[in-house]
């Protein structure tokens, strides 16, 4: 375990890297509009590219599209402009990214163009092999998650247990690759780690006490949420607590996350 004193400097060192690459950043790119993050006005999938820009201390625009309220759940905001607001681009959805040029769709995607651009995707090639397997890991979770909140497996309450079930076995995979690493591809902070904060906090919501047999996760999740710039983005009234999921779903018609 940490010491008190070395949790500090453990965490003051994140946040300087965070400095030497926003320094990187604005040496090249002062001359650039800002970037515009796209997304429902939910955490949903946009969130951990949300973390990651403002622990890189990206100013960005945080656009987005809010789902009308029962029992219409009017989506028109969005559909209305999707064949024209990112112009011929041919793959409008939601999140996209928009920087300079570039025009970014995909939530994986996004997070490894924006890891690219400041060298978070691991800082040895098994760093970043670690960081694309949880990526894709995260989103295999993610994928059941969605299904449980919106009902598409079911009603919330009859399939909550076979979820929480499968869920264990999740958190099991990824506690032994987490092993005694600081950050899920090592002693690194990279993309995935952003990724796999908010699948655990937003699993927290709905399976209350799950990592309680994970003492590393549990650890993990308090030490990403402590690093100063996620601490303060998490308390501000720019970060989005409810709801993870859109209006329609079960978890945001129950309250539950």
């Amino acid at each position: 375990a940490r010491s008190s004193t070395g949790m500090e400097s453990f965490l003051v060192a994140a946040s300087i890297r965070a400095d030497d690459a926003v320094s990187q950043r604005d040496s090249h790119c002062t001359d650039q509009a800002k970037p515009i993050l796209a997304y429902w006005a939910i955490r949903g999938l946009a969130q951990p590219i949300r973390l990651l820009l403002e622990y890189l201390h990206v100013d960005y625009e945080d656009k987005r599209f809010e789902q009308g309220l029962a029992p219409a759940f009017d989506k028109s905001c969005w559909y209305d402009v999707k064949d024209t607001i990112l112009g011929d681009y041919p793959f409008p959805n939601l999140p996209y990214f928009v920087d300079g040029d570039v025009v970014v769709t995909q939530s994986n995607a996004i997070i490894r163009h924006v890891a690219r651009q400041h060298n978070l995707h691991g800082a040895t090639p098994d760093e970043a092999t670690r960081c694309d397997i949880m990526l894709e890991e995260g989103m295999d979770l993610r994928n059941r998650t969605v299904a449980l909140a919106y009902g598409r497996s079911g009603k919330f309450e009859d399939v909550l247990p076979t979820y929480a079930a499968t869920l264990r076995t999740h958190l099991q995979r990824y506690s032994l690759f987490l092993g005694t690493h600081d950050w899920f591809a090592g002693g690194t902070l990279t993309a995935c780690d952003f990724v796999m904060y908010e699948l655990l906090d937003q699993n927290q919501l709905m399976v209350r006490g799950c990592l309680d047999a994970f003492p590393n996760l549990r650890t993990f999740c308090t030490n990403f949420s402590a690093l100063p710039r996620i601490a303060m983005y998490l308390t501000s009234d720019r970060c989005i607590v409810f709801p993870c999921n859109n209006q329609h779903s079960e978890t945001t018609q129950k309250q539950i996350c």
